[in-house]
């Protein structure tokens, strides 16, 4: 059965290169938050703006704030899968969240159209927020640069 959720947000923990991504879910006033890969809260957030898109909703979460991931929040389990899906005749989305652990129940979480577009949004400024990238080669430089293929290790003038 879908959870009703307060608040459904998306984001990383840390510093870019050393980031930890996570879901944070509130349900009756209870935090919990579930560990996953940039790339995953990446897709979900992509996914849900070509469906928010194509329902004619993409917009509706413009105003409303999704409230970030913290620190200090529970975490339930590491994601293994998510599962977008919208129902027309409600007007709502649905994402159930997989575990890694078989022993693990998925969760799945009733949102509407608004919080799964700010979530959407939110999410993708996480993500691009990451490391800058190497003008030379394109690989994610450290605050303190990298070893560019391109230059052979040389790295006189190559800081971000």
């Amino acid at each position: 059965m879908a959870m009703t959720v307060e608040r459904f947000a998306g984001g990383a923990i840390g510093q870019p290169g050393d980031r930890v991504f996570r879901l944070e879910v509130v349900v009756d006033g209870v935090a919990t938050a579930y560990l996953l890969e940039k790339v995953q809260l990446a897709a979900l957030a992509q996914q849900a703006q070509i469906q928010l898109s194509e329902s004619g909703t993409l917009g509706a979460g413009i105003g409303v704030d999704p409230g970030g991931v913290d620190a200090e929040t529970e975490i339930a389990f590491r994601v293994g899968g998510l599962q977008l899906a919208f129902d027309d005749r409600t007007g709502s989305a649905s994402v159930v969240i997989e575990s890694t652990a078989e022993s693990d129940n998925p969760v799945e979480c009733e949102l509407t159209h608004a919080q799964l577009d700010a979530f959407a949004r939110e999410a993708l400024v996480e993500v691009a927020a990451g490391r800058p990238a190497c003008p030379r080669c394109g690989l994610a430089m450290d605050p303190d640069g990298h070893n560019c293929p391109r230059s052979n290790g040389d790295l006189r003038g190559h800081r971000p």
